[in-house]
């Protein structure tokens, strides 16, 4: 009877810290979910802060570029810009919300969004939006950051959008990868930032 009793404890015991652990488990999962939100929100705040900027940022004082990155700078000689730079603006709304992960591998190109990290094809608040211009041996050759999704609709901000250049907004009907939103840029993909 008492051997039966011990079993008994020892298996309530044995469900009760399994239950522990898993609930454990499930608040970290709740809080890594959580953290990464409101990073995707900051990044959105921040991205939509500078619509209207020039290459050299709003009142053109300044110039777009991630630090720890190998970007150089969007603002050129005399408030011009410096290259096409789509890929500075991103990295710099990245690094201004504190972005870990690989930024070093970014560059001035928007393709280098690769090299930080996997596309996929779900598109979050935060995350770099890669578009395909269909330019002879260029990959991807545009980048932007997802700022809202309502259903299938998807807004991004950018920078060097339009005519002049400028960060600008655009609302897509479908996030799905493979859309033509305009009639030069098909959706490659999407790469997410993570938190230092």
């Amino acid at each position: 009877m008492e051997s039966a009793m011990r079993k008994l404890t020892s298996l309530a015991a044995k469900g009760a810290a399994t239950a522990l652990l898993a609930s454990t488990a499930l608040a970290a999962s709740g809080v890594a979910h959580a953290q990464a939100a409101p990073l995707g929100a900051k990044i959105a705040t921040t991205a939509k802060g500078q619509i209207g900027a020039g290459p050299c940022g709003l009142n053109g004082k300044g110039s777009y570029w991630g630090r720890g990155t190998s970007q150089t700078g969007s603002c050129g000689p005399n408030g011009t810009e410096a290259h096409a730079w789509c890929a500075d603006f991103v990295g710099w709304v990245w690094w201004k919300n504190g972005v870990g992960g690989n930024m070093k591998k970014l560059n001035n190109l928007a393709s280098s969004f690769t090299k930080y990290g996997p596309m996929h094809s779900t598109p979050k608040v935060g995350d770099a939006i890669l578009y395909n211009q269909h330019t002879p041996g260029v990959g991807d050759d545009h980048v932007a950051i997802v700022v809202a999704i309502s259903g299938s609709k998807i807004t991004v901000v950018g920078g060097n959008q339009g005519t002049p250049g400028s960060v600008s907004a655009r609302t897509w009907k479908s996030y799905k990868v493979g859309t033509q939103v305009n009639s030069v840029q098909r959706i490659s993909g999407y790469v997410t930032p993570v938190a230092r």
